[in-house]
Formats: structure tokens, sequence, C-alpha cells
């Protein structure tokens, strides 16, 4: 019963949140940015969604050191992995499996 509930206050929640053309953006180190640009939500229910994703190191950026770089081809990813740094706490390059 509770956890029927708690699924549907999150499929609520998801809905709200990952609407096609929505730009989501979120820190997920230090000097680390993930932006994440929303293409289809058909499987969102089954907590996937499809989008297109950068990862960038801000302070890179910035300083002149690596340019800001652009969405990769959309895919097919899951909700709870989206926001999942596997690098250094402190942030440092990105690769380019990010």
């Amino acid at each position: 019963m509770l956890a029927d509930l708690f699924k549907t206050f999150q499929c609520w929640r998801h809905r709200r949140r990952y609407k096609p053309g929505v730009i989501l953006t979120r820190f997920i180190a230090c000097d680390i940015r993930r932006d994440v640009k929303v293409v289809e939500v058909s499987d969102l229910d089954s907590g996937y969604i499809t989008a297109q994703i950068r990862t960038w190191n801000v302070l890179y950026a910035v300083k002149g050191l690596e340019p800001k770089p652009d969405f990769a081809e959309p895919r097919r990813v899951r909700v709870d992995d989206l926001w999942e740094w596997s690098g250094a706490g402190w942030g440092g390059p990105v690769s380019s499996q990010e």
C-alpha cells in the first residue's frame, strides 16, 4: 500500500519535472555541470527518458582550457542514473564517456 503510494508520487513528480524540450542542469561535482535536454518521455512510467546530455567542467570552460561541449546524440537513459558522477569528487577533466 505504502509502496504503491510512493510509486504514484514518484511518477507524478517525474512527469512534472521531465517534459520534452526542457533543459535541466545540476552540478554533480564541485566544478562539473551536467545539462540534460529531455527529448522524449514515452517510457517515463518505467523510469526511462530519451535525452541529450552534456557534462562539462565549468572552470575549464571559463578559463579557456576547454570549450563548452555540444549536447550528445539522444539516448535512452534511466532517470535514476542521470545525475551519477563516476569521476573524482573535486571534478577535474571530463571523459568523453560521461
